[in-house]
């Protein structure tokens, strides 16, 4: 292998450390407060509405970590919860960066 091919690809390892390691959803204090609960916990509450959030979930064609796009989903999904006038979310599903909700309000 050449020396070009060597370079190349010890930048692309880099590049891609760099990109896995960020989270790029930044959030209110009070929207990472907002409890995620599940669906049984809800009961009580009113329902507000359905959310669906989407992030990067591949990066250069390569996959992102479940956890990151999980918690990056889940903080979009808060926030728009905050938005309606809830304090509570449901997870519904998440797949391939796409992610579901429901925002309640509860006593």
């Amino acid at each position: 292998m050449n020396a070009h091919k060597v370079g190349a690809i010890s930048t692309l390892i880099v590049v891609f450390a760099l990109v896995s390691a960020c989270t790029w959803v930044k959030i209110p204090d009070d929207a990472r407060a907002l409890p995620l609960v599940e669906a049984s916990e809800v009961v009580q509450c009113e329902l507000l509405g359905n959310i669906t959030t989407n992030v990067a979930w591949k990066v250069a064609g390569i996959q992102r970590g479940e956890n990151k796009i999980r918690v990056e989903l889940d903080n979009l999904a808060r926030e728009r919860t905050l938005g309606m006038g809830g304090n509570t979310l449901v997870r519904g599903s998440i797949h391939e960066g796409t992610g579901d909700y429901t925002a309640w309000t509860c006593p």
